[in-house]
């Protein structure tokens, strides 16, 4: 599959959040041709300090083709990202530490990811 900047996809959402969306804002390539999938999400799910869920805009995510692949299920069509997203692209690219991304799929919850990933770093299940 080719990955394009205005691709509106589903992806393995939490019950109740079928209308959440992702939608590519950049493909960038890095000097090896890996190619980085730069994202927004839509209506994502998130846990509230008192326990309750609701839902909020994800800006800007960055993930490796294979992770994304692994989120992604259908083409829904085409759609703009959120004017924040150029922001947290343009934050990214100029991060002093180098371009971090996310190697473990999305499926809903933004702790959730960042949790896999941080145990996926130290090679560990995450609980």
């Amino acid at each position: 599959m080719t990955y394009a900047a205005g691709q509106l996809w589903t992806y393995r959402t939490p019950a109740g959040f079928e209308h959440s969306r992702i939608v590519i804002g950049a493909v960038a390539t890095c000097g090896d041709g890996q190619h980085i999938i730069c994202f927004s999400v839509t209506d994502a799910p998130r846990t509230g300090p008192s326990g309750q869920i609701d839902t909020v805009t994800i800006p800007f995510i960055p993930m490796s083709e294979d992770a994304f692949q692994a989120t992604v299920r259908e083409l829904a069509g085409q759609a703009d990202p959120p004017d924040s997203f150029s922001q947290g692209l343009m934050v990214w690219s100029e991060d002093a530490r180098g371009l971090s991304i996310f190697t473990v799929p999305f499926e809903g919850f933004i702790d959730r990811m960042i949790a896999l990933q941080m145990a996926a770093i130290v090679g560990r299940p995450a609980a």
